[in-house]
């Protein structure tokens, strides 16, 4: 498809991104969202784990996902990508709250920066991004990644201002494009974040609320509370006692959204060097099978998930039917391979965690003694989790895989000798590797899947990455919310749209 026929099937899909007013009416009414991750900054580039909502009401990527999951531009006019080159048309007569211009030196600047920081996992193929023109760039690859688009709608897409990102205060001084500007004169540290409407935004029809709170609710009881209480209209809740109580509760419902995430235990020490047991696959097969994943669902995800032995849930294109209930329940066949490896007697480790998965880690652990490993369950502070287990801390962590995402990032988060969740710096297997680039040498769905479904086996066989159970995206919602058709969801993420949204209180 050439570049302008790309901007007019663009520029058609992009009327549909968000639902608009057809009458302009000034920003009224505020809008609070319940947030579950502590904020930890607002600079896009250093961001990791949850709590992507405080980004982004001030920031625009430079292209995003409509509400039906097809990616559109935004701070983008239109794109050509093949081979290890994608070229961008950028957009024009956009504005940085700080009055600054948008241009192709920013944006240029933006993704260098993210390359050059290292921090975000889906621009890891990335090698450099170079101006060919006042509002054009070039990205150059090292290795062709058909999944370069979709790392532009997250973070790694976020456009800071040139002057906001040599602001050494940028985590908490955002300065973006988008409707709104973070107010810190009226937010309170570790309570709640307000953006007020930004006068640089382009559309200021778009603009519908005169005030946007994120409230920083981590206990999952206070969020529970605040929304039954009317405090907050909007709440992200994992699989949880308090999430099954909205489900039954008056005046509030739960919305179950496609996409999800697959919570999933990781061996960092691969090579036993904090941990021996861990270098020995049958110990780690052991653990595997050691999980009855249907009580845990029921008793602890309170029926609000499915077991998961895989990445991928069913219904996507990347679920291997082959693989499903590979690790099922089998207490004496994880004892025997337990025995086999000479750890008849156990062991004992220690795991990170943060609150909202201590009940899932104390059933966790409950499986584990069975097989007598001794899985002790170290508090980090929310909002560190994924940071912390980058480092060599721990032996093992515990983590969520967002099932809307490219299977490359099972590579570059855990394969890869510099994969993020890698700080052992362990060399994996050339077979798995050869089936990671030739996974991202092809662009049709239907002739990656038996690819990577190759690679989810060989992964299963090694058995270091333990997956348990697959949820949807759970938001608790006030009805008023439900019933409020501005009020729309980004596919396969824990945030709603920003722009468009508009309520009446």
């Amino acid at each position: 498809m050439s570049i302008s026929m790309k901007s007019w099937v663009f520029a058609a899909i992009a009327a549909t991104l968000i639902a608009v007013q057809p009458v302009f009416a000034e920003p009224s009414g505020t809008f609070r969202h319940g947030e579950q991750a502590k904020l930890i900054t607002m600079d896009p580039h250093q961001h990791t784990g949850g709590g992507a909502s405080y980004l982004r009401p001030v920031y625009e990527t430079l292209f995003d996902r409509d509400p039906e999951g097809a990616i559109v531009p935004v701070l983008a006019e239109s794109y050509e990508a093949g081979g290890t080159e994608m070229t961008i048309q950028l957009k024009q007569g956009v504005k940085f709250s700080d009055g600054s211009d948008f241009n192709a030196e920013v944006a240029a600047a933006n993704i260098n920066r993210v390359i050059e920081l290292g921090v975000n996992a889906s621009m890891k193929l990335a090698d450099k991004a170079e101006v060919i023109g006042d509002h054009a760039i070039r990205i150059t690859l090292k290795t062709p990644d058909p999944s370069i688009v979709d790392a532009l709608t997250g973070p790694a897409g976020m456009m800071v201002s040139m002057a906001g990102m040599q602001d050494s205060a940028l985590d908490r001084n955002p300065v973006g494009t988008g409707p709104y500007v973070y107010s810190a004169q009226e937010s309170r540290e570790g309570e709640v974040r307000v953006y007020l409407p930004s006068d640089t935004f382009r559309n200021p029809e778009e603009q519908g609320l005169e005030r946007v709170e994120i409230l920083e609710i981590p206990d999952n009881t206070a969020r529970l509370n605040a929304l039954k209480t009317g405090q907050i209209d909007l709440a992200i809740f994992l699989s949880s006692p308090q999430a099954a109580i909205v489900d039954k509760s008056p005046g509030i419902q739960l919305l179950r959204l496609p996409g999800g995430t697959t919570y999933h235990l990781s061996i960092l020490d691969r090579e036993g060097t904090q941990i021996p047991a861990f270098a020995d696959p049958r110990v780690r097969m052991a653990m595997n099978y050691a999980i009855n994943r249907e009580a845990f669902s029921k008793a602890v995800e309170f029926g609000l998930s499915v077991p998961a032995s895989q990445p991928y849930t069913d219904g996507l294109w990347l679920h291997d039917p082959a693989l499903a209930g590979r690790y099922s329940y089998d207490l004496e066949q994880a004892k025997s391979l337990m025995a086999e490896a000479g750890y008849q007697d156990g062991f004992e480790f220690t795991i990170p965690s943060i609150p909202i998965f201590a009940s899932r880690l104390e059933a966790v652990a409950g499986f584990f003694k069975e097989i007598n490993i001794t899985m002790n369950i170290q508090t980090v502070e929310p909002g560190t989790l994924a940071r912390r287990s980058r480092t060599t801390d721990f032996p093992a962590t515990n983590l969520v895989w967002n099932n809307g995402i490219d299977p490359k990032f099972m590579t570059t988060y855990y394969v890869a000798e510099d994969a993020v969740f890698n700080p052992f710096k362990i060399t994996p297997d050339p077979e798995l590797m050869a089936l990671s680039d030739k996974g991202l040498s092809m662009s049709d769905e239907a002739d990656r899947a038996p690819v990577y479904f190759e690679m989810f086996e060989k992964l299963a066989e090694e058995s270091y990455l333990i997956f348990i159970t697959t949820t949807p995206i759970l938001f608790g919602a006030s009805d008023a919310v439900v019933n409020n058709e501005t009020v729309q969801y980004r596919p396969g993420t824990d945030t709603p749209y920003f722009r468009g949204l508009r309520v009446d209180n």
